[in-house]
């Protein structure tokens, strides 16, 4: 009963925390806007913020695994915290790197950590329903996130929609300081000796599942930090910019469970397939839409898409890990995501600035349908060496 209540610790933690790192994806690509940057600058900017979690999450769980939950999980909710009420202050671009670093960084001692504790908390013929469970809060503040702040930047300007977003990280700091005892802190050392082999990285289920974390993201990233200035083309303003990227996330977060339970039952190959293609088709209809309906159901395709893949991915990738590196593995599960995010959000933008957005969108639709299809020919070619 403790383990499941302090699951549902961490399922609120994730709520208030992605909410308020969401809350920003409509807000700062116009606050970086109205400061005069051009559109590959933006992208930049707000891959500096990927970049730094994608670097950063990798280390951040084996550290957390010898140094504890705990430090981790507060160090990064105070850090993100802070970090939304600098960026009002921040005039020119190299402030503005600094403030992205940082607040990168809450997201990276943060999401990996809080991972970690729902693995460590949960049944291993339930990982897919726990972190289903876990990734559908992260949605749902996701999908709170957009409106809120595109609906405080459009009424009480850029510093209310900063400071307001604080309140969000600090809220899941409060959940966490209560529920203190019961997470769990630091491995014993006996189990952190074990942690020597890494074959299991060679493991195709692990391939699969990065390469699909990798590719989702970059479908992820044109759309969170590319709609508000694409849909503002067609003469459609801040707060329908956020209720399109809401539509995507309120479409992931009402799969994620689903997805989690089925791949505990029929495997994770399958969705972590379908989730793919599925988002290849969505992102290639954004390209050709233009109407905010349009766009809005391509965005809700997308986000089923996502549900699909997700946390089929990740909870294969916890399977496949040794349970002393099940840390670790969503450790690089989530900075693989992140890497897909940076990748985005730095080639997207040089590629909107000079072929245009509906070329972006029709590019990235290519690659990630050309992941689906090496993924494929990977489960095939598995099946075929098998026994």
């Amino acid at each position: 009963m403790t383990a499941s209540f302090t699951l549902i610790t961490i399922y609120m933690v994730a709520f208030t925390g992605f909410a308020g790192f969401s809350w920003l994806s409509v807000v700062t690509p116009y606050y970086f806007s109205s400061l005069g940057f051009s559109v590959s600058d933006i992208g930049l900017m707000i891959a500096i913020y990927a970049y730094v979690n994608a670097i950063g999450m990798f280390p951040s769980s084996m550290l957390s695994e010898r140094w504890g939950r705990r430090k981790f999980l507060i160090a990064g909710l105070i850090i993100a915290t802070i970090a939304p009420l600098l960026y009002p202050f921040a005039k020119d671009i190299w402030a503005l790197y600094l403030i992205c670093i940082l607040h990168g960084l809450g997201s990276t001692l943060f999401v990996p950590t809080a991972l970690a504790v729902v693995t460590e908390l949960s049944e291993p013929g339930e990982f897919g329903k726990s972190i289903g469970w876990y990734s559908a809060s992260a949605q749902l503040g996701l999908m709170a996130g957009p409106v809120a702040g595109g609906f405080i930047l459009q009424h009480f300007g850029f510093v209310a929609a900063y400071a307001s977003c604080s309140f969000m990280p600090l809220l899941s700091l409060t959940f966490v300081l209560i529920r203190m005892r019961h997470i769990p802190a630091r491995k014993p050392d006996h189990q952190l000796q074990q942690t020597r082999s890494w074959g299991w990285l060679a493991n195709r289920g692990i391939i699969i599942s990065v390469l699909a974390l990798i590719v989702i993201a970059m479908g992820a990233s044109s759309v969170n930090t590319f709609i508000p200035l694409y849909v503002r083309g067609f003469g459609i303003n801040e707060g329908t910019a956020g209720l399109i990227i809401t539509a995507c996330y309120a479409s992931s977060a009402s799969l994620r469970i689903p997805s989690g339970t089925l791949s505990d039952k029929f495997g994770n190959a399958p969705l972590v397939l379908i989730g793919t293609a599925l988002s290849s088709c969505a992102i290639a209809l954004i390209a050709v839409f233009n109407a905010a309906y349009q766009i809005a159901i391509a965005a809700l395709l997308f986000g089923i898409g996502i549900g699909f893949a997700m946390p089929a991915s990740l909870a294969w990738m916890a399977r496949i890990s040794p349970p002393e590196k099940r840390g670790l593995a969503m450790g690089i599960g989530s900075a693989s995501y992140q890497v897909g995010l940076a990748l985005g959000a730095t080639t997207l933008g040089a590629v909107a600035q000079t072929r245009g957005y509906p070329f972006m969108y029709l590019s990235t639709a290519g690659a990630i349908g050309l992941s689906a299809v090496i993924m494929a020919v990977l489960l095939k070619s598995k099946k075929r060496s098998a026994p």
